[in-house]
């Protein structure tokens, strides 16, 4: 399973956003809302996320930045129902780390979705485009 796609949408008064249809069939009616990379936040299927919840039990808490990194991953994370609207509740906290405000976009990327904050969306999607290409070339080279 995989998602595609790019949406515009904004935040209701209770921090809801709906989630396009297309993407909400296949995130099924449960979903995991953590920190994603680059200042978003990441939306999970139930099963991606337990997956990727196994593969870093079984990281080594001796090395000090294996443990950074999952006290943040699993603090940041929560379980959240979709309503019969096809909404989803995001947290002051969460939106307040990926600088979230009321107009989003929300973009299908392979395993999971990805909501952010459009202003910052816009300029991270302008340098990717720039460099889309040359990015392009160095996963080729692997």
């Amino acid at each position: 399973m995989f998602f595609i796609g790019t949406y515009n949408h904004s935040l209701d008064e209770k921090s809801r956003v709906i989630l396009p249809s297309k993407l909400r069939e296949k995130l099924g009616g449960t979903v995991y809302i953590t920190l994603g990379l680059d200042k978003c936040l990441a939306v999970y299927p139930e099963e991606t996320f337990e997956n990727i919840a196994a593969k870093l039990s079984k990281i080594s808490d001796y090395q000090s930045d294996n443990r950074g990194y999952k006290r943040t991953f699993f603090s940041n994370s929560y379980q959240c129902d979709v309503d019969k609207q096809g909404r989803i509740q995001l947290t002051k906290d969460s939106l307040d780390k990926c600088f979230i405000k009321k107009d989003v976009v929300i973009i299908g990327i392979d395993d999971h979705v990805e909501i952010w904050d459009r202003e910052h969306y816009e300029e991270m999607s302008r340098i990717n485009d720039e460099n889309y290409e040359l990015n392009a070339a160095k996963l080729h080279e692997e």
